[in-house]
């Protein structure tokens, strides 16, 4: 029998991993690098949803099920990355509380 593995969408890596990562001085990297492509695949969805509108508008393409399922998903992923955005600050806030 195979073990399933977690659904890994940020580039979040199991707590075992995390762990070893923080002794290597590498956690921030990972999340950096996860944050940053997060922030490029919105704002590939972003540019793909503006030009099939366009596109659109212009009569290039008639297909509005393509653009439809565009926006949706520009708009899902830019909800997700908002929400990422607020937990990091929110995380950041309580950080700067710890006295030194």
């Amino acid at each position: 029998m195979t073990k399933i593995e977690p659904i890994n969408m940020l580039g979040f890596a199991p707590k075992e991993e995390v762990k070893q990562k923080i002794v290597d001085d590498n956690a921030f990297k990972v999340s950096f690098d996860a944050a940053l492509k997060l922030l490029n695949s919105t704002q590939e969805a972003e540019n793909i949803s503006t030009n099939l509108t366009y596109d659109f508008i212009t009569g290039k393409n008639d297909n509005i099920h393509d653009l439809m399922i565009a926006q949706e998903k520009s708009g899902t992923m830019l909800s997700f990355t908002m929400k990422v955005q607020n937990k990091i600050m929110t995380a950041y806030n309580e950080i700067i509380k710890i006295p030194v």
